[in-house]
């Protein structure tokens, strides 16, 4: 007996020893990752039930952080049930605590003094196999305990006082009072919390506090227990500002792609792998929803975020079953001077058969998108106002009386749609029907479309279907087709047609200032693959007029356009009507409004076009060919083919758009046009009727300038024309000098034939002063001189016309006839004798140059011989070995 006694004497005294407390201190450190652990004393009370002291326990700090410990307590008592202990079990009857202090720090850079501690535990709780805590006693005490926290990164210090209110069973209850500082704003909170370690869960409640001069209250809860941890959260806050918890920062951060990083560089799970459907991807991301369940009551009078406020802020939801549900989503925004905006939303969202299957209703109302967006930092976003219905159902996304009112000012957008699901015919589920009206910088549109279902959006192996009508005033486009990869627009194919009133209703849409013209319609088969559009098989017509062909175009920084078209008729008075509007709208004969080249400058073309037949009612034109390049904001006309009155007209241009005045040659030639089908289209024709005659001409410009009035002020060139072998009957020879006797006489007594020897006229434009070099007309009773100049820059005439009888005639004072005047107002002027005696033949003398200067205008008789004779002006003509032939 006595040697048992001493046995167990020795057993308390090894167990109160020194090297036990040694033991104990490397056990502790080992399981905390090598932090030192110090133990003051080990005493144990060998009474019922059995207590161990650990007196002035101390775990080290690490060693960049303050103080030297992290954890210091003056003692740690543990009440064991002997009993149970010779059964192999350990029985925890209570723990008490006597003055425990944390220290806990966190730096700038994300690291915290206790990343170590709690990777070491995680290690040892996964290589136990135990379910839940190893021991629990049976009641705590914790007397003046006191916890500090320092953040460097939020600028936050918290001092914590915390201890158990009494002696508390089977859970652990403290009493928590604080105070510190958020940043600039001092802060104060009391708060009881529990934790019951056998069930694995704590609560936070009854949370009273102040950041500053926002109340906050509310409780926290987690259960760790349940097959499936749930949390619980209630908060009611005056004020929660999120910039001072810096996670909307780190949020944008992580969403925004450095400029410089590659592809390679980027993280591999951000990468999206070709044909992965989005939302598998989103259902992924929602695996969360099976691995906890929770409920959340958050009410905020102001949640401040970037520059923004929020107000009224309500989110109810709960999580339950993998199933996440929003009861009610509401918040104001508050802008000061403003209509206030508004949402309302609720709804869920869960997985089903590896699918995001969710349901939504929201409501808005004036709600400032780039407010709600504001840490995405995009301005300008515009409001957004309706309501919106929506379900994710079984692989389908369905809309349901939806309506929604977007404005956009700063993209002079305004729009208004409503949204429907409908079937799509061969489709294996429903599209959306989107049914609106628009605005765009100020010109109205509207839009009846059926379009795909948005889950399509991202499958690259399904087309994209668009089909329906969009219409501005009349005018409306007809869509049938699809899209491929809609999000990168990387095809669009399929059928339209646009037709309207008249091309000019779509200026304000596309940009361009479209001319006037009657109605239109055009359809064509477009495709859209590689930058390259393609519009095959284009028909429809102009007014009158119609068209056909093929039109390629290369999209990029120097866009390239292929056309070849074709008319069977084309309506040359359509044009005709929009340019006299032109031309009346203007001031002045030519026009002194800025000429816009940007575009012959942005785009290059090759353009080919034909016209069979062309319907003019005042010009006999007949067909049109036209070869047009342009390269660089050089545009050439290689050339420009006309058949008018049984000839030809033929023009080549060199137009160089390249500096800020347009520059430019330009050559026409006229050969073998008939004067009496043009006269017939003129409007008269019983002048036409008795005219027989071949016109042809030659004309070499060259021309600079940043308007018409420009290029008209500094002209260069010449212009020739005659005309041969026809008759030209007495009214029109003799109104031509103006013989106002004949022309009175004629118009009473009916037509007649007068033979026209030979008509010659020659222009030469000297930085725009044209001078009438030579004009001289043979008809069978008279020869016709004239002389004189047209100054472009100052759009004034001064011209003398006189004609020489070859025979007697009832008139024989033929007196010379003055034009003169403003082009637009010309007066003509019958030379008297009173004139000449003050000198006007010495005026038109001078104004006229060799060797077609006008004789003293009197009639000697002997006419053959005044002027270059026709003979003479036929020759002259013809040495020109460029000019068309009058044959």
């Amino acid at each position: 007996m006595g040697l048992l006694l001493l046995l167990l004497v020795a057993i308390v005294l090894f167990l109160e020893s020194a090297w036990m407390r040694g033991w104990l201190e490397g056990q502790a450190s080992d399981r905390l990752g090598g932090r030192e652990v110090e133990i003051g004393e080990l005493d144990i009370d060998w009474g019922s039930p059995l207590t161990v002291r650990l007196q002035a326990l101390r775990i080290a700090n690490v060693d960049w952080a303050e103080p030297e410990e992290m954890v210091r307590l003056d003692e740690l008592a543990i009440a064991i049930a002997p009993g149970a202990l010779f059964r192999g079990e350990v029985e925890l009857k209570s723990v008490r605590v006597e003055r425990p202090e944390i220290h806990l720090v966190r730096r700038d850079d994300g690291v915290s003094n206790w990343d170590d501690l709690v990777q070491a535990l995680d290690e040892e709780e996964q290589a136990d196999t135990q379910e839940g805590p190893a021991f629990w006693p049976e009641s705590f005490a914790v007397r003046q305990g006191r916890l500090t926290y320092r953040d460097v990164g939020l600028d936050t210090q918290l001092d914590v006082i915390f201890q158990t209110p009494d002696e508390t069973i089977d859970e652990l209850r403290l009493a928590l009072e604080g105070e510190g500082r958020l940043q600039e704003e001092p802060l104060a909170f009391t708060a009881m919390a529990s934790y019951e370690g056998r069930q694995q869960r704590g609560r936070i409640e009854e949370l009273e506090g102040h950041v500053g001069a926002s109340a906050l209250a509310g409780e926290l809860a987690l259960d760790l227990g349940r097959d499936t941890p749930y949390v619980m959260a209630r908060l009611d806050a005056d004020e929660l500002d999120l910039n001072r918890w810096g996670v909307l920062d780190a949020r944008v951060d992580e969403q925004a792609a450095p400029d410089d990083v590659t592809a390679e560089e980027r993280p591999a799970q951000e990468e999206v792998l070709p044909g992965q459907a989005w939302d598998r991807q989103l259902a992924d991301a929602l695996g969360f929803l099976d691995e906890l369940e929770g409920q959340l009551d958050l009410s905020i009078a102001r949640l401040i975020y970037a520059d923004q406020t929020l107000s009224e802020v309500v989110i109810e939801g709960q999580l339950e079953q993998g199933r996440l549900t929003v009861e009610r989503l509401h918040a104001l925004q508050a802008t000061a001077g403003e209509e206030q905006g508004a949402l309302d939303a609720s709804g869920w969202i869960a997985v089903r058969n590896q699918r995001p299957a969710a349901e939504l209703e929201a409501r808005f109302d004036q709600l400032d998108l780039t407010a709600a967006l504001a840490p995405l930092g995009l301005d300008d976003l515009g409001t957004l106002d309706g309501r919106l219905n929506a379900r994710m159902l079984e692989n389908e996304l369905v809309f349901d009386d939806s309506a929604l009112d977007y404005q956009g000012p700063a993209y002079g957008i305004a729009l208004s749609v409503r949204a429907d699901s409908q079937p799509i015919e061969g489709a294996d589920r429903p599209g959306v029907h989107l049914v609106g009206d628009a605005t765009y910088e100020g010109e109205p549109f509207a839009f009846d479309l059926l379009v795909g279902s948005l889950l399509d959006l991202t499958d690259d192996e399904t087309a994209y279907p668009v089909s329906g009508e969009l219409s501005t005033g009349d005018t409306t486009l007809y869509v049938n087709g699809h899209l491929e990869h809609p999000f990168e627009l990387a095809a669009v194919v399929g059928d339209f047609r646009l037709e309207g009133p008249t091309p000019a209703q779509l200026s304000g849409l596309v940009g361009i200032e479209l001319p006037e013209l009657p109605a239109y319609r055009v359809s064509t088969h477009l495709e859209y693959r590689d930058d390259l559009l393609h519009l095959q098989g284009l028909e429809g017509g102009v007014g009158g007029s119609d068209v056909a062909g093929d039109i390629r175009v290369q999209l990029g920084e120097q866009p390239m356009i292929w056309a070849t078209l074709s008319s069977e008729t084309f309506d040359f008075d359509d044009w005709l009507d929009w340019m006299e509007e032109e031309i009346e709208e203007q001031s002045g004969l030519f026009s002194d409004d800025p000429w816009e080249v940007d575009a012959l400058r942005g785009v290059d073309a090759e353009v080919e076009y034909r016209a069979a037949n062309v319907q003019a009612n005042y010009v006999p034109l007949t067909d049109v060919n036209m070869v047009m390049l342009l390269e660089r904001g050089i545009l050439t006309l290689e050339p420009l083919q006309v058949g008018l009155g049984g000839g030809q007209v033929t023009s080549w241009l060199t137009l160089n758009a390249q500096q800020e005045a347009l520059s430019g040659d330009l050559r026409i030639e006229v050969d073998q046009v008939n004067l009496k089908p043009l006269l017939r289209e003129a409007g008269i024709p019983e002048v036409a009727e008795d005219t027989i005659g071949t016109i042809g001409g030659l004309s070499e410009l060259s021309f600079e300038g940043r308007s018409l009035a420009e290029v008209m002020a500094g002209l260069d060139g010449t212009l020739e024309l005659a005309m041969s072998q026809g008759w030209l009957d007495i009214l029109a020879a003799e109104l031509l000098p103006l013989n106002v006797g004949n022309a009175l006489v004629e118009a009473l007594a009916g037509s007649g034939q007068v033979e026209l020897q030979c008509s010659y006229l020659k222009l030469v434009a000297d930085d725009g002063l044209v001078r009438l070099d030579e004009f001289f007309m043979a008809t069978e009773g008279a020869h016709l001189v004239a002389a004189g100049a047209i100054n472009l820059d100052t759009e004034a005439m001064d011209m003398a016309f006189e004609g020489h009888n070859k025979d007697f005639t009832i008139f024989t004072a033929n007196s010379p006839v003055e034009l003169e005047g403003p082009l637009e107002d010309l007066n003509v002027n019958v030379v008297t004798p009173e004139f000449l005696a003050r000198g006007l033949a010495s005026m038109l003398g001078a104004l006229v140059a060799p060797p077609a200067a006008i004789l003293p205008w009197i009639d000697l008789g002997g006419g053959e011989e005044v002027g270059m004779g026709c003979d003479q002006a036929l020759a002259e003509y013809h040495s020109d070995a460029q000019a068309p032939s009058l044959e």
